[in-house]
């Protein structure tokens, strides 16, 4: 089956057998490597699932960032310490212009109140928007108006690294292609590639070398539970039927 815990640890193994090195997004940004791969988890929902994610990856000798919204059901402390503890990157899954919709002195100090929420939990370095599809406001567009770095943020996932000359893969619309119904998960790339999926993904990164290469994987969607994959599979469905 597509979208297993089984199939993404394959896929981690696949990178170490390779010797391709895995950064965070805040390592990325301060080391600014030529080529690697940039492992990034955006928690919509389901936060059990990341946390046992980063579990599989830290057995893996793999850090990722994992981005955290401040709703019900992606922000729950403990679960995001023990992912910290583990020693995986958190950051802030932003969605203040959206919460605020569009006004922006609202939507500032929604940004920091949640912010201040997070930190006191644990470090936060660096942001990525929430795309949230089914709104008309692109969460980006709030820095147009302000800047992330009075706020002591190091970088956005998706503004403070230049994508040209990476290969961008997402699991979002429930698959790799870019043909996916990916309303906001996007960024600028000059390379192409046709995979769709896992098993692609896998052989791909077997074959490939020295390029840079982001995976972005949304962790609600990986399970190897049957019945929750089932229903995350139904979720997936019905989202790409709304969109």
């Amino acid at each position: 089956m597509e979208f297993t815990l089984k199939k993404y640890q394959k896929l981690i193994k696949t990178i170490n057998q390779k010797g391709i090195s895995i950064f965070t997004v805040r390592k990325w940004i301060v080391e600014k490597p030529i080529n690697g791969i940039l492992l990034r988890h955006d928690v919509d929902r389901c936060p059990k699932n990341a946390l046992e994610m980063a579990k599989l990856e830290s057995a893996c000798g793999v850090a990722a960032t994992y981005y955290f919204r401040i709703t019900s059901n992606s922000f729950v402390p403990h679960i995001i310490k023990g992912i910290h503890n583990l020693g995986h990157e958190i950051g802030y899954h932003y969605e203040d212009l959206s919460l605020a919709k569009g006004n922006f002195k609202k939507a500032e100090d929604l940004f920091k109140k949640h912010l201040v929420k997070l930190r006191q939990i644990v470090p936060i370095n660096t942001i990525a928007m929430h795309g949230r599809p089914l709104s008309r406001i692109d969460n980006k567009n709030l820095w147009e108006k302000l800047d992330w770095r009075r706020y002591n943020i190091l970088g956005e996932a998706f503004l403070s690294i230049d994508y040209k000359n990476f290969f961008y893969f997402t699991d979002t619309g429930r698959s790799w292609s870019k043909k996916s119904l990916n309303i906001r998960d996007k960024v600028k790339s000059d390379k192409i590639s046709y995979v769709n999926s896992t098993n692609q993904l896998i052989n791909f990164v077997n074959k490939t070398e020295n390029e840079a290469i982001s995976i972005v994987c949304h962790p609600e969607r990986w399970n190897n539970n049957f019945f929750k994959w089932i229903i995350y599979w139904g979720f997936d469905i019905l989202a790409n039927t709304i969109k």
